[in-house]
């Protein structure tokens, strides 16, 4: 008898063995990029994609699946530029449109899905799948954490970056370009501060409710700014802004939403 329980015990293990290395091996793209003819970097193929297939922050994921072959082109351009060869605008707008480039990638190689959660639990599709970017392999908390975070060190650029949620920056339908960077990320943070989905204010409750982006990243919003607070008087209409910064205003994070952003 104890040797049938054994072998139970046994067998059972090794089942959860294989689920655990499903669900928590890392993935890599498979990509050639010893091939490194025409190497002129360009944002204009991805620029084309998001044209097509975004439209009001929400993206055609089943459409671009069914033709990746513009934005295959663009990934590979990725996995062979050299950003250390472009001036600072140019990295920062490379690194911004990689990370929402291979967001995508990420999506649409495991689509159909209704959150990137379900696609790695806890947290992997951005910590366990791995990508071809100016020949290294990354992975999305890599580009985000230890390049966009630590290296250019731009609250903004949380704002820019999508990570295919519905509670996260909608997605624009165009990309990042070097000579209009900074008017681009003013743009897209202002959006985000005053959509009362992501901010909301409260007056009479003294009350402001915002996205969880400002809980998570809070040691972010020192850089240039006293806090939270500050950063975001910076961005909103007058009135609101010196709301914000009374002292006796209570912050309240909202739920974070998951669902995917997917246009279907």
């Amino acid at each position: 008898m104890k040797k049938y329980i054994l072998i139970g015990i046994l067998l059972l293990l090794a089942i959860l063995s294989v689920l655990f290395q499903y669900h928590y091996r890392v993935e890599a793209d498979s990509r050639d990029i010893e091939d490194t003819t025409g190497t002129d970097f360009s944002h204009d193929l991805f620029n084309q994609i998001l044209q097509k297939y975004v439209e009001k922050g929400k993206v055609d994921y089943a459409k671009l699946k069914k033709s990746p072959e513009k934005f295959e082109k663009y990934l590979d351009m990725l996995a062979r530029a050299k950003p250390t060869d472009m001036s600072y605008n140019e990295q920062l707008a490379f690194w911004i449109n990689a990370y929402n480039a291979l967001v995508i990638k990420g999506v649409i190689d495991h689509y159909p899905t209704k959150s990137v959660r379900k696609i790695k639990t806890f947290g992997g599709f951005f910590s366990r799948l791995k990508f071809h970017v100016a020949g290294e392999k990354y992975t999305l908390d890599h580009i985000e954490h230890d390049i966009l975070r630590k290296e250019f060190v731009d609250p903004r650029v949380h704002f820019a970056l999508v990570c295919a949620s519905i509670g996260c920056p909608p997605i624009e339908n165009k990309v990042f370009l070097p000579e209009t960077i900074d008017e681009q990320l003013d743009a897209v943070t202002t959006k985000f501060v005053t959509n009362p989905e992501k901010v909301r204010l409260d007056k009479t409750k003294r009350r402001v409710y915002l996205s969880k982006i400002f809980k998570w990243y809070k040691k972010d919003f020192t850089e240039g700014y006293t806090g939270v607070a500050d950063f975001l008087a910076d961005f909103l209409p007058t009135e609101d802004a010196d709301f914000v910064l009374e002292k006796d205003v209570k912050f309240h994070y909202l739920d974070y939403d998951w669902t995917l952003n997917d246009k279907k």
